[in-house]
């Protein structure tokens, strides 16, 4: 097993079902992140070990109560125990591997590569009490079908950030050649209700604006956010849903486009 810390904010588990070693890798990173990033999962002891619980360790597996891999995980603790690993809390003496610095492009090369990749256009809405909130969003894409589930990501410092987190719900809103307005609305105007004088809008059952003419609108619960590098990826599970026929406005090279229609004789 070896816990990954990453420098982009994500804590993942490698190797879940070797249970003869137990590392802690980390990506290259700030002192300051590196400590916040350990007590996510445990606290060091000296410079290069970790305690971690069991319990993070079985969540972190994705195979807890699976009947092989928690056999394995429990002979993994009772060797860590003989071995004098385990300390009075139950807490397992891990080793802290720091990886070395890696090869990465800059943040404008990054941009660069991917305005070539086309992309939808939603506007995401929610509400919390009585203020409203919205932002377009080309990141909008499909994470499940069983059960069906929608994510996007939004920027750390987003001014729609804390209505969402507090609403716990969103509504993403498919956006088509028809809501070029509506779009430059969102993008220039203050946030809060000036954002929806422009477009056909209502509110649901949880007073979040829903956008009647969308191309579709996905009524979402938050199931997950997570921080990943100066970004947080929310994903919401769909519980209601509506869709109509029209033509997709998509986002390419920094700007909006239309998809032509391919005829053929």
């Amino acid at each position: 097993m070896q816990v990954h810390l990453t420098n982009a904010g994500a804590v993942t588990l490698l190797y879940p079902t070797v249970f003869n070693q137990l590392d802690v890798l980390v990506d290259p990173q700030s002192p300051e992140k590196l400590a916040q990033a350990i007590a996510r999962i445990g606290h060091s002891e000296g410079n290069d070990h970790v305690r971690l619980t069991p319990s993070v360790l079985r969540f972190l597996s994705g195979h807890a109560g699976e009947t092989e891999w928690e056999a394995g995980f429990s002979a993994m603790l009772n060797y860590a125990a003989k071995k004098g690993w385990v300390n009075a809390s139950g807490e397992i003496r891990a080793h802290l591997i720091v990886k070395k610095n890696e090869a990465l492009i800059s943040a404008d090369d990054f941009k660069a590569a991917m305005r070539a990749l086309p992309a939808g256009i939603a506007a995401i809405t929610t509400a919390f009490n009585s203020d409203v909130a919205g932002m377009i969003v080309s990141s909008l894409t499909s994470v499940s079908a069983d059960p069906p589930m929608v994510g996007f990501f939004a920027h750390q410092n987003s001014s729609i950030h804390t209505t969402l987190l507090k609403s716990g719900r969103f509504v993403a809103n498919i956006l088509g050649e028809d809501h070029r307005d509506l779009m430059s609305v969102f993008l220039q105007q203050p946030q809060g209700t000036a954002r929806f004088n422009t477009g056909h809008w209502q509110l649901n059952e949880q007073e979040v604006p829903v956008l009647q003419n969308a191309l579709a609108s996905l009524d979402c619960e938050i199931v997950l956010t997570q921080k990943l590098g100066t970004h947080f990826l929310i994903v919401g599970k769909v519980q209601k849903s509506s869709h109509a026929y029209g033509n997709p406005m998509v986002n390419f090279n920094a700007s909006t486009h239309l998809l032509a229609t391919e005829f053929v004789n």
